[in-house]
């Protein structure tokens, strides 16, 4: 059984072998259009984006093709880098100055706050004591500009 397995397989190995190159080759044109598909969409590509920076892929001179792209490419890349590295420090510097008047504009209420009641306090003890005296004098006057905001007189 096996042995006329391989005769029939020796008589058509010329077939075979024919066959197998058939199917190597067009596996490799397969490739190959593959290949050339990809670097064509690449070129497309890379005309795009030069376009987009305002230069062409084309060689001038003796610059080979797609120099000059490459080098505005990296500039423009550079650049946008560098924006937006201002652009966050900027960011930052104006939020900490923010948070430093925050700051600053809390504790200026929270002393007018303390003020204020301090001087309601006084103006409380001052009234009292000139109910009690039935005597209004320069502490009471003094209570009065306190609780207005006033500075006191001299």
């Amino acid at each position: 059984m096996i042995r006329t397995l391989f005769a029939k397989v020796k008589a058509e190995a010329f077939f075979l072998v024919l066959l197998a190159v058939a199917a190597v080759g067009a596996w490799l044109y397969v490739q190959y259009r593959q290949v050339s598909a990809d670097r064509d969409d690449l070129q497309h590509r890379a005309e795009l984006i030069c376009a987009g920076s305002g230069t062409d892929f084309t060689a001038i001179g003796k610059t080979a093709r797609g120099v000059r792209c490459t080098q505005t490419v990296a500039g423009l890349v550079k650049f946008k880098a560098d924006s937006d590295q201002l652009a966050a420090r900027t960011l930052a510097d104006a939020l900490a100055e923010h948070d430093a008047r925050q700051n600053d504009d809390t504790r200026a209420a929270r002393a007018a706050a303390e003020a204020a009641s301090s001087a309601a306090h006084r103006m409380e003890m001052a009234d009292a004591q000139a109910e009690r005296t039935n005597l209004v004098d320069h502490e009471w006057f003094r209570a009065v500009n306190g609780v207005a905001g006033l500075h006191a007189a001299r």
